[in-house]
């Protein structure tokens, strides 16, 4: 999701996600299922390599850590080819992407739900495709990617966004108690929050205005104290994230290095063809690289050969986000990566 003011924001992980009224609009997405079938010489199956960009995240209240919608998927496929055929997940550039109901707190992890369309909508497409004899072709480089260096910069810009939102606080006359039962009854009723509609008629009959102007001072401070609230968040969010930086700061500088090594593969398999990155790619990276492929069939197989956190598109930096946070690397990563990816894959044919 874009910011209004022009942040980025993605639902991802604890991250608490912005006011509705402040979101903008809706990253890109990448829906695209890739599938390699492979089948025995007498036709029967033998395994489904698919490829898509779903985040593994915790799947119950107790934050069990578990092969959650693949594993599920998997299951299901492989039971369904049956002749003990394998099923093997790629992860995709998943980087800024997650399930829609991973911050409904007020039910459980769809992982099932979720599994089953996954598989679903795999084998119906396993179902469409043709086996022939396919040739194998692998293309590995290393390239050096740059690690950031505008770690104090960003850690300084939020120090003052900090100091901003403390000088915002504002001390009421309500507590966080008091604060719930006013607030929902002014949503629940604009009009006539108090609790008796009809101490309005009285007083309007008689001239007197003491409901509506203790509305307005009631609702006065509930505004206040949800203000109060939104800096609490955020500043919240500004520690966690001024910690992050610092600690990968601390990685940079003991690496003694300006550079970071990164593996890109090339694999091409019949018509099919999967490059790698070692990193947490966002899908717009990915995106970029399968529209300018020659091959139609392209896809991202990232967290591949290495990990080195998060990699956003250059345009994200200035934009903040949980990803940007999250990341060694330099804006310039994204250049040199798409450029040898390209290359790779156009040696490829």
């Amino acid at each position: 999701m874009t910011m209004k003011n022009g942040k980025h924001w993605t639902i991802r992980h604890a991250n608490p996600c912005p006011p509705d009224e402040d979101v903008a609009s809706i990253g890109p997405v990448d829906p695209e299922i890739g599938i390699i079938r492979v089948d025995r010489l007498d036709g029967t199956p033998l395994a489904l390599v698919y490829n898509f960009a779903v985040h593994l995240l915790f799947p119950d209240p107790q934050s069990s850590v578990s092969a959650m919608i693949p594993g599920v998927a998997s299951g299901i496929i492989e039971e369904t080819l049956g002749n003990g055929a394998l099923a093997f997940f790629l992860q995709g550039a998943a980087g800024d992407i997650i399930d829609v109901g991973f911050k409904d707190f007020e039910k459980p992890r769809e992982i099932e739900t979720f599994g089953n369309r996954l598989a679903i909508s795999t084998l119906k497409a396993w179902k469409k495709i043709q086996t022939s004899d396919a040739g194998l072709k692998v293309i590995s480089e290393t390239i050096r990617l740059p690690r950031r260096t505008d770690i104090p910069q960003r850690i300084e810009e939020l120090l003052q966004e900090q100091k901003v939102l403390l000088q915002s606080l504002q001390s009421t006359s309500l507590n966080f108690r008091s604060f719930l039962p006013l607030y929902l009854k002014q949503q629940l009723n604009p009009d006539f929050p108090a609790d008796y509609p009809y101490a309005y008629l009285q007083a309007e009959k008689i001239g007197n205005d003491t409901p509506r102007e203790m509305d307005k001072v009631t609702q006065g401070l509930t505004s206040k104290y949800l203000r109060n609230i939104r800096a609490m968040e955020r500043l919240a969010l500004i520690q966690d994230d001024i910690s992050t930086l610092r600690k990968h700061k601390a990685i940079n500088d003991e690496s003694g290095e300006e550079t970071i090594a990164a593996e890109v593969m090339g694999v091409k398999i019949g018509d099919c063809v999967l490059i790698t990155a070692p990193i947490e790619i966002l899908t717009e990276v990915s995106l970029n690289i399968k529209s300018t492929s020659p091959c139609k069939s392209t896809f991202m197989a990232a967290f591949t050969n290495g990990y080195m956190h998060y990699g956003p598109p250059a345009s994200y930096y200035d934009k903040g986000g949980y990803e940007v946070t999250e990341c060694l690397l330099a804006p310039e990563w994204e250049s040199l990566y798409t450029e040898k990816a390209n290359e790779i894959i156009r040696q490829l044919f």
